[in-house]
């Protein structure tokens, strides 16, 4: 476990405690995202002695250097925070209230904001903010583009944001499940087919099953199903509803029940309109006269006369219509009895079924297609089963096929992590993909006689296996690997696995990955983390100068005392003080002109060739 260094005591890191039992952010995403992105911004308040630090990072390989102690890794306990670790008070730096961290994200890709949408959340910038706070009382709180959510939904989130690989046993990388999607990520395109093509006969075989195991449970529980459905069935059928029927005749009741209010409000307005002797058609036919009288004089009154005479015509088209109602409206009684009645039933039936009498309707289609099925299902048991013991073959030969082509893409990966190990210190170590079933009485399935779990991904059990030393025992990497050798094994995997097209470019943060790492083989590192984070961007911490060379942007933690308090400050050194920083990694605290030339040299002939 690492140490969580504070300014005064050595002490055991809350996070890092955390970490080692929460999957996610770390290497969790093997499978997730495949999209690059960015963590552009870091802002620290009160965490340890991270008093108050912003840093702009940028894509490619970022550094940090920093002499032992000087919070290098609480730097990246801050990230920790962003993936989603559970944290204590203890974090808070002494004297202070609260402590926060924020990041500003440019991701790519659409997974994130699915994350988001079903959480409720919308995002229309390509930025994503993400800010954690702690207090005294031990209170955590999240906000996603300043809205409040859960922690849950932070690590949910956080596998498509930032993975962080440090001085532990615990990396996701040791997850079987992981491995198996690592593994398949290898085979590319496709092995995605064939994966897809399993997942569709997985799907088809699970539907048989439940449908089949429905049939063998309690027949008692099935027939009150049926009866039930056959009675909603038959108390929709006999209504015979219409769709949106409700409505009309809702609006045929108002005209029933206010029969005299509208027969008074039409005829009356039927004799302003025409019948009185000033009604408004006998103004408007003197009006039109009037100023037609005038058209010799007056060029506009002639366009007048015409628009009155034009309006006194749709008023009486008008007229007509309204006596036309007038004429039909009378009240029936026994019609508005019938419409209530209706009405009853249908909003019996909608409290029953759904809202409105479409909704009862399509409700009735949906119990409709249950009650055939179970119905049938006892009189085509024989059948099903048939089209299971059919569908259960099909399947066996596409997931054994996929684990014949795991078997070759295991051959294929153990020799391109073999080839990136040796040139990273791990000449000796051997590595190999495992492929194994596991026993399951109660499975349908059976491969080589026994009966084995299995899933929408096959019935491959893939172990990622290491002696990381010649006369050791292979193990599982979880057994047989240290902090810094399982570190450099997941980057060996990345460079491998890109290698073969089914790669991702996140961001990934790297703590020490070159523990027990030295001279060429340092050089080859740094060689290989910036390879690695071309297209997207890395965060490595780092003790050496060869690793740190290779940076585009290198950043300089140091501690500084004032008013008898430590704090932290990251700086991004330009291209003199890079050079400095460099010199003090080779020589030490005293740096010559000697060293300031070979850590020219050594970035000189480093830096990234740009295309």
């Amino acid at each position: 476990m690492l140490d969580f260094r504070s300014a005064h005591v050595a002490r055991a890191s809350p996070i890092r405690t955390s970490l080692l039992a929460h999957p996610v952010g770390l290497a969790a995403g093997l499978g997730a995202s495949e999209a690059d992105q960015v963590l552009r911004d870091l802002h620290v308040r009160n965490l340890a002695v991270l008093e108050d630090i912003s840093v702009e990072f940028g894509p490619g390989l970022n550094v940090l250097t920093g002499e032992t102690g000087a919070g290098k890794s609480i730097v990246v306990d801050s990230l920790a925070l962003l993936a989603g670790v559970r944290a204590t008070s203890e974090l808070i730096r002494a004297g202070e209230e609260v402590l926060s961290v924020t990041g500003v994200f440019q991701p790519e890709g659409e997974r994130w904001r699915q994350v988001l949408r079903e959480a409720g959340l919308h995002s229309g910038s390509d930025e994503l903010v993400v800010r954690r706070e702690i207090n005294r009382e031990g209170r955590n709180r999240v906000f996603v583009q300043d809205q409040p959510v859960t922690l849950t939904l932070l690590t949910r989130l956080a596998p498509q944001l930032i993975r962080i690989h440090g001085q532990r046993q615990e990396l996701g990388l040791v997850s079987a499940r992981l491995q198996r999607q690592w593994l398949d990520r290898s085979g590319g395109e496709k092995g995605a087919e064939f994966l897809r093509d399993v997942e569709k006969r997985f799907n088809s075989l699970r539907d048989l099953t439940e449908r089949i195991e429905r049939l063998e449970g309690d027949d008692r529980l099935r027939q009150e199903r049926v009866d039930l459905l056959r009675f909603q069935s038959g108390d929709i059928d006999a209504a015979r509803l219409q769709s949106g029927e409700e409505d009309s005749l809702k609006a045929e009741r108002d005209v029933q029940r206010h029969v005299e209010a509208i027969g008074a409000a039409v005829g009356g307005s039927l004799g302003l309109l025409f019948e009185e002797e000033s009604s408004a058609s006998v103004r408007l036919s003197m009006a039109s006269r009037r100023l037609a009288e005038i058209a010799e004089w007056e060029e506009q009154s002639a366009i007048w006369s015409k628009d009155l005479e034009t309006m006194s015509i749709e008023l009486q088209e008008m007229a007509h219509t309204m006596r036309y109602r007038l004429d039909s409206l009378a009240a029936d009684p026994e019609r508005l009895n019938a419409i209530e009645e209706r009405l009853s039933v249908i909003d019996r039936l909608t409290r029953k079924y759904g809202q409105t009498a479409a909704e009862v309707l399509a409700y009735r289609q949906r119990i409709g297609a249950e009650l055939e099925e179970l119905e049938g299902d006892v009189e085509q048991r024989d059948e099903l089963e048939e089209q299971l013991a059919s569908t259960l073959e099909k399947f066996r030969q596409a997931a054994a096929e996929l684990s014949d082509r795991r078997a070759h893409w295991g051959k294929q990966l153990e020799k391109s992590v073999h080839r990136e190990l040796r040139e990273l210190a791990m000449a000796k170590a051997r590595f190999e993909v495992d492929l194994s079933t596991r026993r399951h009485e109660a499975s349908r399935l059976e491969v080589d006689d026994r009966p084995v779990e299995f899933s929408a991904r096959g019935y491959d059990q893939v172990t990622f296996k290491l002696a990381a030393n010649p006369g050791e025992e292979m193990l599982p990497l979880a057994s047989s690997a240290s902090g810094g050798e399982l570190s450099r094994v997941y980057l060996a995997l990345q460079l491998a696995v890109r290698g073969e097209g089914g790669g991702e470019v996140p961001t990934l943060v790297f703590d020490e990955v070159d523990a027990g790492v030295g001279g060429a083989e340092a050089a080859i590192l740094g060689d290989k983390l910036q390879r690695l984070a071309e297209g997207g961007q890395i965060l490595a911490v780092t003790h050496l100068a060869q690793v740190a060379s290779h940076a585009d942007r290198h950043f300089k933690v140091r501690k500084r005392v004032s008013g008898g308090r430590t704090a932290t400050r990251v700086d991004c050194l330009t291209e003199p003080d890079r050079v400095e920083e460099v010199a003090r990694m080779l020589a030490g605290k005293r740096v010559t002109a000697l060293s300031r030339s070979h850590a020219e040299e050594l970035i000189a002939s480093t830096t990234r060739r740009v295309s």
